[in-house]
């Protein structure tokens, strides 16, 4: 398999903002609207890349579905009465899958399109690690050797993007209070009947912000997106996540991803687990387009063994 360098590298710091699920520190409260004059405590230069932006969460919904044309065809809400009973519903549902989350490990196959390039194909194990800490339950992604084995120290051939599994931890309880929604209707997806619910981050109030790394600089990113919740459990079906702003001075115009969730029943586990199944994510970096096509099977526990050698 040859190496190929196309630019940008996404790395594991994605996880550490998307999958970590705070712990409510003070009684739920009406979701702010976006105040450019309260940003958090970042410099004066990281402030203004996010001041003004324009998240079309606050578009008409002719130029919502322009912008995501997955929403296209979906039966219009009428208001937003039903949207802190879906938001509550959804968070719970969160907290529960989030609470019985065990440690895996899965096959991941992901594709990589350029252009005037044939796409081509690497493989590896992707693991999945819950772990508690002070502030809350963070979710660690990794990549692995097609056998659960650690790569070898060297660069991998294209982009390492990460943080699909941990994407719908944005609706975890506490981690709402950092973004504000909006309900934009009803809507038939994967087989399921869902709620869509438009969300933008608020650039003051998120506490752990992803990070990109691009070309050895560290890039502070914000989101906005679309979450299809399943009206008859509350589970997230499908996320989409955009950038909030383009950052024309790291020379990121776009970065999307779309994830497709799924049940998956693994032998051992206490109860079935949701986990993602497929992940399309789109880039232009430096004027070039990329494409990653991940798809993600054979889902196991994941158990560390250790030898106790002899002295």
């Amino acid at each position: 398999m040859r190496s190929r360098s196309v630019g940008a590298v996404l790395t594991a710091a994605v996880i550490s903002a998307a999958g970590f699920a705070q712990e409510p520190q003070a009684p739920a409260k009406p979701l702010p609207e976006l105040d450019k004059d309260v940003l958090l405590n970042w410099s004066d230069l990281e402030k203004s890349r996010w001041a003004d932006a324009k998240p079309y969460l606050n578009d008409p919904l002719p130029e919502l579905q322009a912008s995501v044309p997955e929403v296209k065809g979906l039966e219009p809400g009428l208001g937003q009465e039903e949207l802190s009973s879906i938001l509550a519903k959804a968070g719970e549902k969160c907290a529960h899958l989030l609470e019985r989350m065990p440690n895996v490990i899965s096959n991941e196959a992901v594709t990589t399109r350029v252009p005037h390039a044939r796409p081509w194909q690497e493989k590896f194990g992707y693991l999945l690690l819950s772990r508690q800490t002070p502030g809350g339950i963070v979710l660690e992604e990794y990549r692995t050797d097609e056998h659960g084995g650690t790569l070898p120290e060297k660069p991998l051939s294209g982009p390492f993007s990460q943080g699909f599994a941990a994407m719908w931890v944005r609706l975890f309880p506490a981690n709402q209070l950092e973004s504000r929604f909006r309900y934009v209707g009803k809507q038939e997806m994967e087989g399921h009947k869902t709620y869509v619910v438009a969300f933008a981050q608020v650039p003051g109030l998120v506490k752990f912000p992803a990070q990109f790394l691009l070309q050895r600089t560290q890039v502070t990113i914000l989101y906005q997106g679309i979450a299809w919740i399943d009206s008859s459990d509350f589970r997230i079906v499908r996320m989409r996540e955009d950038l909030l702003a383009p950052r024309p001075d790291v020379y990121l115009q776009k970065f999307t991803a779309q994830v497709r969730f799924d049940e998956v029943h693994i032998a051992k586990a206490a109860s079935s687990l949701w986990l993602p199944r497929e992940a399309i994510v789109e880039w232009e970096f430096k004027g070039q387009s990329t494409r990653q096509d991940h798809t993600y099977s054979h889902y196991r526990l994941y158990a560390v063994k250790t030898t106790i050698l002899p002295q």
